[in-house]
């Protein structure tokens, strides 16, 4: 990997950095400049500044242009990082900034050296890339209610295919380290008949990511939710493990992963423990304790962001997020309790 010295961190406005020469894709992603004057960590460019080694790497990806994540989301970044101490971790920004007035972000990158805060540039990143042409054309963000999931659907994709790892979306909590997840996608249903591109992992230029990306051109559907995403990830399965139905593919009462050539398919335990219409239980206090003595092989929790946003995590529940991010999270936890009774 490139190295560089720390991200500098300075006082100046937002506006002065984004307004000469925005990249053309913000106008479809980012809702509006911040105006008010920050303690700002100004982020490198990835593959300008700072380039990833191959395969050790673990991609989280801000694909809204926010310079002020959730606790929530730094919670993700910080248990990843601090799991799997072998990997370096990418949180990828499409904001130049990060807030750090409250001091958090700053903390992590000193505690973790295997931390990285980087600016994603689009057309670097996509540059020579089955999906070059199709970024470039506009498509992911014409005609469509969600121009930022197109976009995060892309990105993690071609980041993991460029340079391998493990790709997570932030609103889970990784809890063990996921170094043996290799070439692996999971389920995301109890029947075991979707496939979730919410987390994978896969080496670099892996034929199934390969697949993917040229899938999602074809499947993509404006107006359809994740056509890019779930969907494309379903047909690739299906046609690299020679299936039909996706529920054929698990043999019944089976607890075991199964692999179809260099492909594995995780039971959804490894890494969704709960389907997104139970995520209520990650919130009720005091299971904390028995999700620890009943997932021995559940490597992260997915909080599922899009439908748990009204829910608070209370500090002191015991509730398994709420347990799981006071024990993987620390300097996450810390922040977000400090002077508040709870969290988003």
């Amino acid at each position: 990997m490139k190295r560089l010295l720390a991200a500098e961190i300075k006082r100046f406005n937002f506006l002065k950095i984004n307004d000469p020469s925005p990249a053309w894709w913000t106008m479809f992603i980012c809702k509006g400049n911040e105006n008010d004057t920050y303690t700002n960590i100004t982020l490198p460019v990835l593959m300008r500044d700072i380039i990833p080694s191959l395969d050790k790497n673990v991609f989280l990806v801000e694909s809204a242009c926010k310079s002020n994540p959730s606790y929530r989301a730094w919670c993700s970044v910080e248990s990843y990082t601090r799991e799997n101490p072998n990997a370096d971790v990418w949180y990828v920004m499409t904001s130049p900034i990060v807030n750090n007035t409250d001091t958090l972000p700053g903390r992590l990158l000193d505690h973790y050296p295997n931390l990285h805060f980087v600016l994603a540039d689009l057309d670097l990143i996509f540059n020579g890339t089955v999906l070059e042409e199709f970024f470039k054309s506009g498509r992911w963000h014409k005609n469509t209610p969600w121009p930022v999931i197109q976009l995060s659907d892309l990105l993690r994709v071609v980041l993991t295919w460029r340079f391998g790892g493990f790709y997570s979306d932030t609103d889970t909590v990784c809890i063990k380290n996921v170094s043996p997840l290799e070439n692996s996608v999971v389920t995301s249903h109890s029947r075991r008949d979707h496939i979730s591109n919410g987390v994978f992992h896969f080496k670099h230029h892996h034929e199934f990511l390969t697949m993917v990306m040229s899938t999602m051109i074809q499947y993509y559907h404006p107006r359809s939710w994740g056509s890019m995403g779930p969907s494309t990830f379903n047909s690739c399965v299906q046609r690299s493990c020679n299936l039909k139905r996706l529920r054929d593919l698990f043999p019944t009462n089976s607890s075991d992963p199964v692999t179809c050539g260099n492909l594995t398919v995780l039971p959804e335990y490894y890494l969704l423990p709960y389907p997104w219409n139970q995520f209520r239980k990650i919130f009720e206090p005091g299971k904390w304790n028995d999700f620890v003595e009943t997932h021995t092989k559940t490597y992260s929790i997915h909080a599922y962001g899009k439908v748990n946003k009204g829910m608070l995590v209370r500090i002191g529940s015991n509730s398994i997020y709420e347990g799981a991010a006071r024990t993987f999270c620390p300097l996450s936890y810390f922040h977000a309790s400090a002077n508040n009774t709870a969290f988003r």
